[in-house]
């Protein structure tokens, strides 16, 4: 497991520390936060190797947890866990069945082994986000943090769109990127695409826009996490889309600590904390 941010909160706090987990199948972050008002305290953020046996997945977030104090269950005040699993799709109300939620998965992903299935609400659309992951890592944040409450990340992240513009939302992790893309306000589609490459980027992101016929001329693309202006990704992004801009929510305050980051590396771990 590689380390890509480690910012521990200040100790000896006498506020109350709230945490939130964005697991996935190759990267999870851990978000430490206070509420009223609202405030950034820490984060731990790292990347697994590709192909990951759930039970090297398993002892790396044990060893991470047993390292830093902050993380324990026993120095935070609540946990929400934020399931990131690729094994996500959308499904309309009318066309939802219960029984089917595993075959459908299983259907459209293959079998990956023994997994849990769970299905949400999207808050404002009527859809149904069905999501697997593996059986034993819902057992590992259901044994560390017995009172957890969970949900799938892009069921919130739909939600926390509004307006009636063409957006491009792009979440860059180590080895993927997750898109969601709204046309004159409507969701089109969410997707996650595996890259090597910058291109890899750039080709998921313009086919995506070519399917659902919107211009890259005036598409909003939004981008967040691990991308900055200096990078090569951000330079080829910027030869085919016009308007660019990185993620940040406003008026979020951030720890001392906190402040040596750019805010559009965690902004899409604040939104979602900020809903919780």
């Amino acid at each position: 497991m590689k380390i890509a941010f480690k910012i521990p909160p200040v100790s000896n706090k006498s506020t109350d520390t709230h945490l939130l987990v964005e697991a996935g199948k190759e990267d999870i972050s851990f978000l430490l936060f206070s509420k009223n008002p609202f405030k950034i305290e820490g984060l731990f953020s790292y990347h697994f190797e590709k192909n990951l046996f759930p039970s090297v997945y398993i002892e790396d977030v044990k060893s991470t947890i047993k390292e830093f104090a902050a993380l324990h269950p026993s120095n935070i005040s609540s946990c929400s866990v934020f399931y990131n699993f690729p094994t996500s799709t959308l499904v309309p109300l009318q066309y939802f069945v219960e029984d089917e939620k595993e075959k459908m998965i299983e259907v459209m992903f293959g079998y990956g082994g023994p997994s849990v299935c769970f299905q949400e609400n999207v808050k404002g659309y009527s859809i149904k986000n069905v999501f697997s992951l593996p059986a034993p890592l819902y057992s590992l944040f259901t044994d560390l943090y017995p009172n957890n409450k969970f949900a799938h990340s892009t069921s919130y992240q739909i939600s926390n769109i509004t307006g009636g513009e063409n957006l491009l939302q792009c979440i860059v992790y180590s080895g993927s990127i997750k898109v969601l893309l709204f046309k004159n306000g409507q969701l089109q589609i969410t997707q996650y695409f595996d890259y090597v490459t910058p291109l890899d980027v750039c080709y998921h992101l313009l086919n995506v826009a070519e399917r659902f016929q919107i211009s890259v001329s005036s598409v909003s693309l939004q981008l967040s996490g691990m991308i900055d202006a200096g990078s090569k990704l951000y330079d080829k992004l910027y030869k085919y889309f016009l308007h660019i801009s990185f993620g940040v929510s406003p008026g979020v305050n951030v720890a001392e600590d906190m402040n040596e980051l750019q805010p559009h590396f965690y902004h899409h771990l604040t939104a979602l904390a900020l809903c919780v």
